[in-house]
């Protein structure tokens, strides 16, 4: 697979397996949240996000995401969030919320 960027408009086929050949990888325990989902961006302390689609890169899947406050430097850097410019994120990198949590 190739490392490019690519956009989803669902999630495409993948696995769970970090050993898998042409298709995506899942890094996650749980289950790609769907678009409308919040999750929480556990890494440089960016925090609670909405899943706006899904995206692949390097063989991996991804979710694109839009960061509810993130944090001063993530502004600077990337610019005002928004689906247009929305932050993509793999399963790795991010927490399932469970309804209730945080509401």
């Amino acid at each position: 697979m190739k490392t490019r960027f690519r956009w989803h408009a669902t999630v495409p086929p993948h696995t769970r397996d970090p050993f898998a050949q042409d298709v995506f990888k899942w890094s996650a325990d749980f289950e790609v949240p769907a678009i409308g989902d919040d999750v929480i961006i556990r890494i440089n302390g960016i925090g609670r996000a909405k899943v706006v689609g899904y995206a692949s890169q390097g063989g991996y899947l991804g979710v694109m995401t839009v960061p509810h406050s993130p944090p001063d430097w993530w502004i600077r850097q990337n610019g005002p969030p928004s689906p247009d410019n929305a932050a993509l994120a793999f399963g790795a990198e991010i927490s399932r919320i469970d309804t209730g949590e945080g509401a």
